[in-house]
């Protein structure tokens, strides 16, 4: 009981760093360019869009819940691999590791695809109609996102393999 508490403390506070950590990198550009390509105006010196918003975790939490709410269902559907996690943690922690690993394995195909569909679909820039989000890069906080589900999968291979020892 005692090492389950533990290894799930330890994927809380990688998706709890993770809610911290800016995750997404969304260059802002005119709603009117059909392209994914920045206008020539927008682009300095170093070949990158002038204007630009890293999101963190929390921002990309909150965002996607609206984004599935209001419709905007390519992207947003990452967002439904924060409720498996949490399933994947309350099925480890009844012990129930089979469950539990395709629920993790299910929230990291779904959050990684959710989220990566974004580079080919444009979102809403909030209240500015005028411009939009075009996903340019997946920072850190991506990745430990998906660590935290990935960490319980790999303890319940473990978990399972000693099971059937």
């Amino acid at each position: 009981m005692k090492n389950r508490i533990i290894l799930i403390g330890l994927s809380l506070i990688l998706y709890a760093i993770a809610l911290s950590l800016p995750c997404l990198l969304f260059d802002i550009v005119p709603t009117d360019v059909d392209t994914l390509e920045a206008p020539p105006g927008n682009i300095n010196a170093y070949g990158n869009v002038d204007k630009s918003y890293e999101m963190t975790g929390i921002e990309l939490t909150i965002a996607g819940l609206f984004g599935l709410l209001f419709g905007v269902i390519p992207p947003s559907i990452g967002w439904l691999a924060n409720p498996i996690y949490w399933m994947s943690c309350f099925f480890f922690a009844r012990q129930k590791y089979k469950y539990s690993t395709i629920f993790a394995l299910t929230a990291i195909v779904l959050g990684f695809t959710g989220t990566v569909s974004a580079f080919w679909f444009r979102l809403p820039n909030g209240s500015s109609p005028f411009t939009e989000l075009a996903l340019n890069k997946l920072l850190p906080g991506f990745w430990l996102w998906l660590a935290a589900p990935l960490f319980i999968a790999i303890v319940n291979f473990f978990k399972l393999s000693k099971l059937t020892e």
